[in-house]
C-alpha cells in the first residue's frame, strides 16, 4: 500500500530553496555547416541528448518541477511591458445554460495580469508547476517545444509553451523569449513509492506560488 510518507511543507521549502537554473543548461544551438537553420529546428535550438553528461543530476528521474520567469533586474520584465505582450488571455469555462443556438456556447473567462500582479514578485515569477513519475527532463522537453520558433500545437503536455504563446502571440520568436527569460527548478520524487507525495506537493506548490499557467476554471 502506498501512503503519504513525507512532510509536504518540508518538501515545498526544499523545492523553492534551490536556485533556478537557466533553460540553456538543457538546450544547445543547432545550425547547418553553412550557418543556415535546420528545417527541423527553425528556432535554432534543440534539447541536449538524454545521455549528455552536462545535464543536471537526477533530472532524468520523476519529481516536481517549476518553471520561472527570471526577474533579477528591471530589464528581465521588459517583454511584459512591450506591445508584443497582451498581458491577458481567455480560457473556456462552463457551458451557458439556456443557450438556444445549434452549437453549444461557453463562458469565456478573461485573465489579466496587472502591473500590481507582476510587481508583487521580488524574485523570479512562477510560470508553471508540474509533476512527472519517471522523467522530469522528458516533461520539460514536451512543455517547451524549443525547436519551434512559434508554436501552434496543443497537447496535454505543452502548457508552458502554450501559455507563452497566449501572452506573446504577437512576438515573432517565442523560443528566444524562453531561452532568454525562462528558468527551472525541481525536486526528485521518483516512481510509484512517491506517487502521493508528488500529487500533494504539486497542488501545495500551485496554491503557494500561484503560477500564471496553472490557472484552471470550473467546467
Amino acid at each position: 500500500m502506498i501512503s503519504l510518507t513525507k512532510d509536504i511543507d518540508s518538501l515545498y521549502k526544499q523545492l523553492i530553496s534551490y536556485e533556478p537554473n537557466p533553460i540553456t543548461d538543457l538546450i544547445c544551438e543547432i545550425k547547418k555547416n553553412n550557418g543556415e537553420l535546420h528545417k527541423n529546428y527553425p528556432s535554432g535550438w534543440k534539447f541536449k541528448s538524454f545521455l549528455d553528461e552536462s545535464l543536471p543530476s537526477l533530472i532524468d528521474q520523476g519529481g516536481i518541477y517549476v518553471f520561472w520567469w527570471r526577474n533579477k533586474s528591471s530589464g528581465d520584465l521588459d517583454p511584459f511591458y512591450q506591445e508584443t505582450c497582451t498581458r491577458s488571455y481567455q480560457v473556456q469555462g462552463k457551458q451557458i445554460i439556456g443557450h438556444t443556438g445549434e452549437i453549444p456556447a461557453y463562458h469565456q473567462i478573461e485573465i489579466n495580469f496587472s502591473d500590481e500582479w507582476l510587481e508583487q514578485y521580488r524574485g523570479d515569477i512562477p510560470l508553471y508547476v508540474g509533476k512527472s513519475a519517471d522523467s522530469i527532463l522528458k516533461r520539460v522537453r514536451q512543455h517547451l517545444q524549443i525547436n519551434h520558433t512559434k508554436y501552434k500545437g496543443k497537447t496535454t503536455a505543452d502548457q508552458l509553451r502554450r501559455g507563452i504563446e497566449r501572452l506573446f502571440y504577437l512576438h515573432p520568436h517565442t523560443a528566444n523569449l524562453i531561452k532568454n527569460h525562462v528558468e527551472y527548478s525541481f525536486i526528485p520524487l521518483h516512481g510509484v513509492d512517491d506517487v502521493i507525495n508528488r500529487f500533494y506537493l504539486e497542488d501545495y506548490a500551485i496554491g503557494k506560488l500561484r503560477p500564471l499557467f496553472n490557472i484552471d476554471i470550473e467546467r
